[in-house]
């Protein structure tokens, strides 16, 4: 399996981070160092673990901005709001073109 690994340089320390695994971040004196220490890591994270699947009995709630759906329908000055936001974006995507 493959894995991508982060190499970064931190003062005279190399660090490795695994994409697909947080947890594993290694330091070291040398990138060959962390990729080692990465790999032995990862050995033993998928050799002494295993992913299981559970199913939970919970009801969904309702969405926390469902209560502002439809706040503005009968606000008289929706429309002139809509406008006046399409008329600045038509002005920030003018003065970008000429700019």
């Amino acid at each position: 399996m493959t894995y991508d690994v982060l190499l970064t340089k931190k003062d005279k320390k190399h660090i490795a981070r695994v994409r697909q695994w947080p947890e594993i971040v290694v330091e070291g004196e040398t990138e060959k160092d962390v990729l080692t220490k990465v790999r032995t890591d990862l050995e033993v994270l998928l050799n002494e673990s295993r992913i299981v699947k559970i199913d939970l009995d919970i009801a969904p709630t309702k969405h926390p901005w469902q209560q502002f759906a439809g706040m503005f329908a009968d606000d008289p000055d929706w429309e002139m709001f809509q406008e006046s936001i399409q008329q600045y974006r038509e002005n920030v995507d003018v003065s970008f073109v000429e700019g």
